[in-house]
This record gives C-alpha cells, sequence and structure tokens, in this order.
C-alpha cells in the first residue's frame, strides 16, 4: 500500500490523494495480477465487442473508465494499439511471453499479436491516474 501511497487502513479516506511516484506506475505496469487482470480484459473484449478496434476500444473504456474516450483521447490510444499490433506481428514469441506471464491462461483461439496488442494497450489505461483514483 506504501508503494501506491495509499492511506493506512487505521482511518477513513474518502478520497486517495492524487500521486505521482515512479513505484506506483512499475507496479501498475509490471505486477502480473496488472498484466493478467488487462489480458482478461482483452479476451473478453475480442470475444463480447464488436469487430472494430474503435468499437472495442468503447467496450474497454467504458469497463475501465465508466465512460466513452474523447476523439482526441481515442485517436492516441488506438494509435498505441495499432503501434503494439504491428509489433506483436512481428514478434510472435514476445506475444507468446506475455500471454503465458502469470496464472491465467489465455484463449487459444484468439489471434495472438491481437490478444496482445489489446493486452498492453488495457494495462497501459490500468495506469491512468483516472483509473487508479477513482
Amino acid at each position: 500500500m506504501e508503494i501506491l501511497n495509499a492511506p493506512n487502513r487505521e482511518t477513513c479516506t474518502v478520497k486517495r490523494e492524487r500521486t505521482n511516484t515512479p513505484l506506483q506506475a512499475l507496479v501498475t505496469l509490471n505486477d502480473p495480477q496488472f498484466v493478467e487482470a488487462a489480458r482478461f480484459l482483452a479476451e473478453r473484449t475480442l470475444k463480447e465487442s464488436g469487430n472494430t478496434p474503435e468499437s472495442q476500444l468503447d467496450f474497454i473504456s467504458m469497463r475501465i473508465l465508466s465512460r466513452k474516450l474523447s476523439p482526441a483521447e481515442k485517436a492516441l490510444v488506438l494509435s498505441v494499439r495499432t503501434d503494439l499490433l504491428e509489433y506483436y506481428s512481428k514478434n510472435m514469441e514476445e506475444a507468446k511471453k506475455l500471454q503465458t506471464f502469470g496464472a491465467y491462461k489465455s484463449d487459444p483461439k484468439l489471434n495472438l499479436a491481437e490478444l496482445s496488442a489489446w493486452t498492453m494497450t488495457i494495462n497501459s489505461l490500468m495506469n491512468l491516474d483516472e483509473v487508479l483514483c477513482r
């Protein structure tokens, strides 16, 4: 809890303060539980949302942020996802490693590069202050 600058459990806190500690980013971007949570949401996205990246991103943002992204935010996130998809399409070994990280096993029927791209995109979204503090 200290790494995340979270209050101790001795008192009640109505709202957690913003933090910019680099340790928080290190935990949320690399901890197996965060990666697995991102991968699980990526799987749900590919199985339950529409077939377009835009509809998939709407599905994700409603679950993580409880709101749709603005057009500027959406363009930025889709750009990141496109770059990641290109990377994982060329580096399938890295995509395989990502899908075996942690205890949760991913669905082998899904496109590995696409699943990995969404996993890392979601993982970065889960690191937003808006997600962590609300």
